[in-house]
């Protein structure tokens, strides 16, 4: 009698949030051959619209009508820093509404990152386009490596931080839980920023950064 294998279905990918950077990451997952099911949102504007063909099914409550084993979400929340915060308590809000229902993300690596085989990325972290991870970097789970952004060895970053584009984190630096370091910042080896900071886009950090303080400038200086 000939055996029949059981072929399990792949779960549909569902990306949490409509903008920008949930466009980047559908590219990424397009480039390779990932299709992406649906968005939601909680706009309800962008309901019954498309992201790059990708169909706006809904908020929230479309994406808790699936079973959670049937679907691998994709954090498509982004990130501006406000006044005097990251703005990233957003992002973990995501991630954490949506992880206490039973609902998994997943990481999205680009094909075109380069990661060492001995750096270590955690759950639902995101290495977008042309980012660098070197040898001994830790990336927390759902943090943020963007565009061209290059992490030196032995660096650390914490869980929901974002590293905007064109960022260079010399080696051993170390950035703190839900932090934000800005476009082309340069962090030299060593520092410290702390949880819930902001490094102003362009900065030059020279000293470390306490926790929630925003940085600016060449040296950067506490605003």
């Amino acid at each position: 009698m000939a055996e029949h294998k059981i072929v399990q279905a792949k779960p549909d990918i569902i990306v949490v949030g409509a903008g920008g950077h949930a466009r980047v990451l559908i590219g990424v997952l397009r480039r390779q051959g990932v299709p992406v099911a649906g968005c939601v949102d909680i706009n309800p504007a962008l309901h019954g619209t498309a992201v790059d063909g990708v169909p706006v099914i809904g908020g929230d409550e479309a994406l808790f009508a699936m079973n959670p084993g049937t679907v691998r979400l994709v954090s498509g929340q982004g990130n501006v820093p406000g006044k005097g915060a990251s703005g990233l308590a957003r992002r973990r809000g995501v991630f954490e509404r949506f992880s206490q229902r039973g609902y998994k993300f997943m990481s999205v690596v680009s094909t075109d990152a380069i990661v060492s085989d001995t750096a270590v990325l955690e759950d639902a972290c995101q290495i977008v386009t042309g980012a660098i991870i070197h040898p001994g970097a830790r990336i927390g789970i759902n943090a943020i490596v963007n565009t061209g952004a290059q992490i030196d060895h032995d660096c650390v970053i914490g869980a929901h931080s974002h590293i905007a584009p064109g960022t260079v984190l010399c080696g051993g630096v170390t950035v703190g839980p839900e932090s934000h370091v800005g476009a082309g910042a340069v962090v030299i080896p060593l520092i410290k920023i702390g949880a819930g900071a902001v490094v102003g886009a362009g900065a030059v950090v020279v000293d470390d950064v306490a926790d929630g303080a925003t940085v600016l400038g060449t040296p950067a200086r506490i605003r």
